[in-house]
């Protein structure tokens, strides 16, 4: 009978052993190969134009360093000057900032594109 009891011990742990394999979780089970996409990159983006930033000069005539102070203000990329009655025909561009100006230099309007 002692000889059972020895045993006992061993087949317990041999069933929990048994058991435990049955509940491992294999999860997604991927190739190890390059027949695999690569992933995704992300492109650095750009600051895009925010032109309420250049508000401040409204009103004020333009100049070289005026037009560099907005320009950085409006976080944008770019700046132009554009007549105020001028149509432009340049592609949208969302880091330039457009500063409308009428024919005497005083700014009338800031836009993006």
């Amino acid at each position: 009978m002692e000889l059972k009891f020895r045993r006992l011990p061993l087949l317990a742990l041999s069933l929990c052993a048994l058991a435990s394999t049955g509940c491992q979780f294999r999860g997604d089970v991927r190739p190890l190969s390059s027949d695999i996409a690569a992933p995704p990159r992300f492109v650095e983006a750009t600051p895009a134009c925010r032109a309420a930033g250049a508000r401040f000069a409204l009103g004020k005539v333009i100049n070289g360093p005026l037009l560099e102070e907005i320009r950085q203000r409006a976080d944008a990329r770019t700046a132009r000057t554009v007549l105020q009655s001028e149509v432009t025909a340049q592609p949208f561009d969302e880091g330039r900032l457009n500063v409308d100006v009428e024919p005497n230099g005083r700014i009338v309007g800031t836009r993006c594109g």
